[in-house]
């Protein structure tokens, strides 16, 4: 999958993605909003790959799931 196809299907799934951020930050809109923005930047670096295995939207979620947690632990 190039960049591109990779920005358009994080455009599609921005607005359920930052409803699972929320989700996954206990409701604190600035966390959520830190977290995908980590999230979108380890997909656009590289450092979060799709590999196909599962559908992108549970993968993007896994990845946004795992970003969150980090950044809790790191706080």
């Amino acid at each position: 999958m190039d960049e591109s196809e990779l920005r358009d299907l994080l455009e599609q799934n921005h607005s359920m993605s930052y409803g699972w951020a929320l989700s996954c930050c206990h409701s604190h809109p600035e966390d959520a909003a830190d977290a995908l923005q980590e999230a979108y930047r380890k997909i656009l670096e590289g450092r979060a790959r799709y590999d196909g295995r599962s559908e992108f939207k549970t993968w993007l979620f896994a990845v946004i799931r795992n970003t969150a947690a980090g950044e809790r632990r790191r706080n």
